[in-house]
């Protein structure tokens, strides 16, 4: 796809959702190559701790999220939204719990399918193309459930809330973090600080802390807890990096590197405004 049809077909919600499928790999086969050389090898936003390099707070966030979870040896866990297998990875190595990761976007699979070769963790993990509003996995398969920042490019989000209730068994944790805004934010204030990062960024809209919290009881869920990320560390440095990404790219820039800048711009803002959160929770089914 090129980045005239790209930007045609994710200029409004309702395009974003009709062309999920195509939308999404075109993004990250845009995004791909910077994110892994400024971000890291796991494409979501942690908190910090004083002090704290990215990767350190990537792993800390990644492997607290794992044991407050109680992943452990034995366990089958799916990891939606996968990316290009880093969380999966870290976590699968962390635990010893095996970790089966899926991702609309097919290029992410070969190269998590890659780096667990490389890792010596083929036994481990299995990363496999699907999409999360239909899991091409039988009932109560899995003993848990985890995503980072991914479940956001759904365009149907009690689905695949629905969708990863049915995989799971009773007494399984599904647990994780995704892009949201603010609770109660007014449509002009959504239309200025939140549509520009769904439109930059491959996402057909974004749900408020307390929708999250919601659709996840609506799908049959037990909430244990929903809550703004930013009160289990300091989400400024990640609007620092993204600052820093789009002062890497000056004028002129080309198509591509117009919607890189414009992505990191609109997400530095909207963090920094209040406007837009990253919602951490954790939920059982019964």
């Amino acid at each position: 796809m090129n980045i005239t049809e790209f930007q045609r077909i994710t200029a409004d919600p309702g395009s974003r959702r009709a062309h999920y499928t195509a939308m999404v790999p075109a993004f990250y086969d845009l995004v791909t190559s910077p994110y892994r050389a400024n971000w890291s090898e796991s494409f979501h936003l942690p908190p910090f701790a004083p002090g704290e390099t990215l990767a350190q707070a990537v792993r800390r966030q990644e492997h607290e999220l794992a044991r407050t979870a109680g992943f452990g040896p034995g366990m089958r866990i799916l990891d939606v939204g996968c990316g290009i297998g880093g969380p999966a990875l870290s976590i699968a190595r962390a635990t010893g719990a095996h970790v089966t990761g899926v991702n609309i976007v097919a290029m992410h699979i070969g190269v998590a399918t890659a780096k667990a070769a490389e890792q010596g963790l083929e036994k481990l993990t299995r990363f496999t193309v699907a999409d999360m509003v239909d899991l091409p996995f039988p009932d109560a398969c899995f003993d848990g459930a985890f995503s980072f920042d991914a479940i956001c490019h759904s365009p149907d989000k009690p689905a695949t809330y629905a969708g990863v209730h049915r995989v799971l068994k009773p007494g399984a944790v599904f647990t994780g973090c995704d892009w949201l805004c603010a609770d109660g934010l007014p449509p002009g204030e959504y239309a200025r600080w939140i549509e520009p990062i769904c439109a930059y960024a491959a996402l057909p809209s974004v749900l408020s802390l307390g929708q999250l919290a919601d659709h996840l009881v609506e799908a049959g869920f037990h909430l244990v807890f929903c809550v703004d990320l930013s009160e289990r560390g300091d989400m400024e440095p990640n609007w620092r990096r993204f600052e820093d990404a789009a002062a890497a790219v000056p004028p002129p820039r080309d198509p591509d590197h117009e919607l890189l800048w414009r992505h990191a711009t609109s997400t530095a803002r909207g963090g920094r405004s209040g406007t837009f959160k990253i919602g951490y929770w954790q939920a059982r089914k019964p």
